[in-house]
């Protein structure tokens, strides 16, 4: 089929992208590797008949991402404020626990009642039939004649898409690592996009959930830093603001703890023995536990990501300068937003180009 555009990635930004144009009424395919969209953006619930959710993804948005705060307000989505009341527990590199500690770490944060899923699933619904095609692996890019032609794999096999222009949102580094393009990218440039870090992408995400809220009841937020691990930092998870939908709380996953050669029983196992640890006996005992090795997904990390980021990245929009790439191929995924990049207000930024 020939499109106007072909989008590679249904995350935020792709999916962003694909609604700009097809609001511009421009004909268009969304193609996603996966077998759901959102990308990195996930909320799954602990039962198969649905109920609460929680993200395993990013989860927070802050009251100057101006982008996303009036994207949740067009869906009309219910947002709250990250729970932030009580003591913060800190935990040092010897194990050794502090309890006293009045401060919060992301008391301004807001969340989306029910988990952030709600937001792409909202714009991935609101897409003309026919535009979003999931479990679609794009293995190969190429020139055809003014525009590009891409090649893939789904499960019926191969599939072939002809475009004027193919918009890839999705990291750079995992389009120069997953992605054949023909002619070749320029040695430099291929570097250029490998060395682009993906925020985050070395990372696990681990939620245990709870009957009751038992560390509120204790006096505490939920809040904790530890320099042990293997969470190194902890915060209430609770999809819902008084916890009665289902109390949670979520971990991140220390970098040398995950990756494809992690032993998530083992994992599992040792970070509710710290929560015990941090918050109280009771705490060891999740009715479930919910874990989303990122570090180990291909459609998100490569194995350079797997090293812990000193720092955030500062980003940059990428372009072809050069034929016959130039014109054909562009980039829209939150590592090409200057401004906010790595971030869901940086996946809106970077998809205002289109």
């Amino acid at each position: 089929m020939q499109f106007d555009s072909v989008v590679i990635g249904a995350g935020l930004s792709g999916l962003a992208v694909a609604r700009a144009l097809s609001r511009k009424g421009e004909t268009l395919a969304l193609l996603e590797a996966r077998d759901r969209a959102g990308g990195r953006i996930l909320s799954r619930s602990v039962s198969a008949d649905g109920g609460a959710r929680y993200d395993l993804g990013p989860a927070w948005i802050w009251p100057h991402n101006s982008r996303i705060l009036e994207l949740v307000a067009e869906l009309g989505l219910p947002l709250m404020r990250q729970y932030s009341a009580g003591k913060l527990v800190f935990q040092d590199q010897n194990g050794s626990v502090r309890r006293d500690l009045d401060f919060s770490t992301m008391g301004e944060a807001l969340r989306v009642e029910g988990g952030l899923s709600r937001i792409t699933d909202g714009l991935a619904h609101a897409l003309p039939k026919g535009v979003l095609h999931l479990a679609h692996v794009v293995k190969t890019i190429e020139t055809s004649g003014t525009g590009v032609r891409l090649r893939g794999t789904n499960g019926d096999g191969a599939f072939t898409v002809d475009a004027d222009r193919a918009i890839l949102a999705l990291p750079p580094r995992l389009s120069a690592r997953r992605i054949v393009f023909s002619p070749a990218l320029s040695e430099p440039f291929h570097r250029s996009l490998s060395s682009v870090p993906t925020w985050m992408a070395g990372h696990a995400k681990l939620v245990a959930v709870y009957g009751r809220a038992y560390w509120r009841e204790a006096g505490y937020s939920g809040d904790a830093i530890s320099h042990l691990g293997p969470l190194f930092e902890v915060h209430d998870a609770s999809p819902d603001p008084d916890a009665s939908g289902g109390a949670a709380l979520f971990g991140f996953v220390a970098p040398d703890r995950a990756g494809a050669e992690c032993d998530e029983a083992r994992l599992i196992e040792d970070a509710t023995r710290q929560l015990s640890a941090l918050f109280g006996p009771i705490l060891g005992a999740p009715t479930r536990v919910l874990l989303e090795n990122w570090a180990s997904d291909p459609f998100t990390s490569t194995e350079v990501d797997r090293p812990d980021l000193s720092g955030h990245p500062r980003y940059r929009n990428l372009t072809f300068a050069d034929d016959p790439w130039s014109g054909r191929v562009f980039f829209a995924g939150t590592e090409t937003a200057p401004e906010n990049g790595g971030f869901l207000e940086g996946a809106l930024e970077a998809a205002e180009r289109f």
